[in-house]
């Protein structure tokens, strides 16, 4: 069965409802002709008079004239609700022999039962085939997106709004979490490689090749350096093509890579982007200070891929979310980052210290 989310006027998202829930909300008047709803299926909100047909046989947000006639709507209504959860506790219990009468109890189109016959055959229940998933866009947007609805809102781009650019301290909070990812997995893969490099050298030849130390330090260098080189390109480029347009340190402080006009990078661009990170290493690190203090916040390898950083709120319907202060997250990574930085510092000072008496 289909589940059901719908935010109120607070812009609080409520759910997951089934469908008796769902009408009972709406007898109650809770749910409006205008409240945002959302169901499985769905790439959007939308507003509730949009949906209320696959539920409600005849929504009637308009009050009746007619009192008595008001009364007699509402209790059919109410009696098809009930119908239909009595129909999904059958479906639940003989999928097979349930599928039309939950059809033909909730009211559903003509053509719903047809898809609802079509299930029974399957065995799946009516309920969650009953009804085709729409993709017409509302032109409505809800604070909070629904499990499967939150791409989908991000994704678009939205332009003309203010963009708040991703500044020094919060990609720099990025970058340690996202080196010492790539860091620990590189050295778990390099680790295996550099073990098989031995047993096969051990079992050939009687390890003969081990003998010759610049043979060995030549594959490991190369072993090393195409291992980290793989695992760097393959994270970032592909993190940050993703549906996400970010890897796991820029979700974790809330911003996310995007071309020049806002939109997602292709994987070509994502790549150029990785590639021409070499270059801000290439200049001792001149090339990611200049996000500090040049417009838009941008890198030297931004500025060669015609790229930006920006709030993973920016260029969506959503900007007024966006924000410029560093967060929780990015503190607390800065506090232990800088901890660590002083920790090493002081342990090469001291053994320099005691090297020299």
């Amino acid at each position: 069965m289909a589940q059901w989310y719908y935010s109120d006027e607070e812009r609080n998202r409520h759910g997951p409802l089934d469908a008796a829930a769902m009408v009972a909300l709406h007898e109650r008047g809770e749910l409006g002709p205008d409240t945002l709803v959302w169901r499985d299926g769905l790439d959007q909100w939308r507003p509730w008079r949009e949906l209320a047909a696959e539920l409600i046989a005849a929504p009637g947000f308009a009050p009746l004239d007619d009192p008595e006639q008001a009364e007699q709507a509402s209790a059919g209504r109410t009696a098809a609700a009930v119908a239909a959860a009595q129909a999904e506790a059958e479906a639940r219990r003989s999928p097979a022999n349930a599928g039309l009468a939950a059809a033909a109890d909730t009211g559903l189109p003509g053509d719903a039962t047809a898809q609802a016959a079509a299930a029974t055959a399957a065995g799946t229940s009516a309920i969650a085939t009953s009804v085709a998933p729409t993709t017409d866009a509302p032109g409505a947007d809800s604070p909070y997106a629904a499990p499967r609805a939150a791409v989908a809102e991000n994704s678009q781009v939205v332009l003309g709004q203010p963009v708040t650019a991703a500044g020094f301290w919060r990609r720099l909070a990025a970058y340690l979490i996202d080196s010492t990812l790539v860091g620990t997995l590189y050295y778990a893969v390099a680790t295996v490689l550099f073990i098989g490099v031995f047993m096969v050298g051990i079992a050939g030849d009687s390890g003969r090749w081990l003998e010759g130390g610049a043979t060995l330090s030549a594959v490991v260098t190369a072993i090393s350096t195409l291992s980290y080189v793989l695992i760097s390109a393959c994270y970032y480029a592909g993190m940050e093509s993703s549906s996400m347009q970010a890897t796991l340190g820029k979700l974790a402080v809330g911003i996310k890579v995007v071309d020049a006009d806002g939109a997602r990078l292709g994987r070509g661009r994502a790549l150029a982007r990785w590639a021409a990170s070499i270059a801000s290493w290439l200049t001792l690190g001149v090339g990611f200070l200049m996000a500090a203090f040049t417009e838009r916040k941008r890198g030297l390898h931004d500025l060669l891929a015609r790229t930006q950083v920006v709030d993973r709120w920016a260029y969506t319907a959503r900007p007024e979310l966006q924000r410029d202060e560093l967060g929780v997250v990015t503190w607390v990574v800065l506090v232990l980052g800088g901890l660590i930085w002083l920790g090493v510092i002081g342990f090469i000072v001291g053994a320099l210290v005691f090297g020299l008496r």
